[in-house]
């Protein structure tokens, strides 16, 4: 029989053991609000996605995107199991991913509330977890293009009063900083820099350090949509017809890949999708980057044409579904993004 003293002692013990059980429940919970940096540094997505409305994005095998069958809410997709999850509600856009969380853009979505009164999300620049946990707005207010750069996401900021300026917050939303008084587009991001037209003036390629906003000058002349890749600079050359061209950084020769006069383009490895802007023979079409190898994936008008690694998606212009794809390399075969549509059901 156990004496008061034992007794005494057990509980003690027993207290000692559910104290610090609270201790270790509490520190892990505090661990798992505190925002992990990349260590490493990080884009949050290709240029040409971000070009392209930033509508799909992966990351680590996953694909994140934007379902248009559900209002642009956000999605994940296992591409090895073929499932879906809904992440959160729409209209989201500017989609980035890290080894921890998605970055996005939401969108006003304005719906018939309770008693057909309507209703509006908050806009903003939003962070959550890769599973859908722990949303978090980092920026509440008008925004356009963002694009993550190591952990700092830099964005287009729109204010009536003076228009787009280039803002950028850490990923914990600290440190909101105005960049550059510039409606400068954030997402031509390549080895440690942001390549940018310079729209304020005369649409040169601009380069700036995101560290230290020094910028330089990269190329002179009417440039759009400019995109690194491998010592090659590619841009719509508004000069030429809004034709594709590149340049070499290093002998600065120019290259044509394309006479024909463009609306959009996206670059994803060796391969080139791109819309042709004609009025009686609209086409989107795909080119190696060196200009050869020329197909028609579909006649038509399309856009958000965004790349990943097995198929490129695209939808027909003035319309969000269905959504396209076809295999980004190989044989074309256009078909419909079935998995987002059976989702939504």
């Amino acid at each position: 029989m156990k004496t008061n003293g034992q007794k005494k002692g057990f509980l003690a013990v027993i207290t000692i053991i559910i104290i610090l059980i609270i201790c270790i429940v509490v520190m892990l919970l505090d661990f798992s609000k505190k925002v992990q940096f990349n260590e490493s540094p990080v884009s949050g997505n290709t240029t040409g996605n971000l070009n392209n409305s930033g509508l799909f994005c992966e990351s680590n095998g996953i694909l994140y995107f934007a379902n248009a069958y559900d209002n642009h809410s956000l999605y994940s997709y296992n591409p090895d199991n073929g499932r879906c999850k809904k992440l959160s509600d729409g209209p989201i856009k500017s989609i980035n991913a890290d080894s921890h969380y998605i970055y996005y853009v939401r969108e006003v979505s304005k719906t018939e509330g309770t008693f057909g009164f309507a209703t509006a999300t908050f806009k903003g620049l939003y962070r959550m977890e890769l599973n859908g946990k722990n949303k978090t707005c980092l920026y509440s207010g008008s925004v356009e293009n963002a694009q993550l750069i190591n952990n700092k996401i830099f964005f287009q900021n729109y204010s009536n009063d003076y228009g787009f300026h280039l803002y950028s917050i850490d990923i914990d939303g600290t440190n909101e900083t105005e960049v550059l008084k510039e409606a400068v587009n954030p997402t031509g991001y390549f080895n440690n820099a942001l390549y940018f037209c310079n729209a304020n003036e005369n649409h040169n390629v601009m380069k700036m350090n995101p560290d230290t906003y020094e910028k330089e000058l990269v190329y002179e002349g009417n440039c759009y949509f400019p995109t690194v890749q491998d010592n090659y600079l590619y841009f719509i050359d508004v000069e030429n017809n809004y034709s594709l061209a590149k340049v070499d950084l290093t002998t600065n020769e120019k290259t044509t890949l394309t006479t024909e006069r463009l609306d959009t383009y996206n670059l994803y490895g060796n391969t080139i999708f791109y819309q042709v802007s004609d009025a009686e023979n609209p086409a989107l079409k795909r080119m190696k980057t060196d200009g050869s190898n020329i197909e028609l994936i579909q006649n038509g008008v399309f856009h958000d044409i965004n790349i990943t690694n097995n198929y490129t998606y695209f939808t027909a212009y003035n319309s969000t579904v269905p959504i396209y794809r076809t295999p980004t390399t190989g044989v074309v075969d256009v078909t419909t993004f079935t998995e987002a549509f059976d989702a939504v059901k």
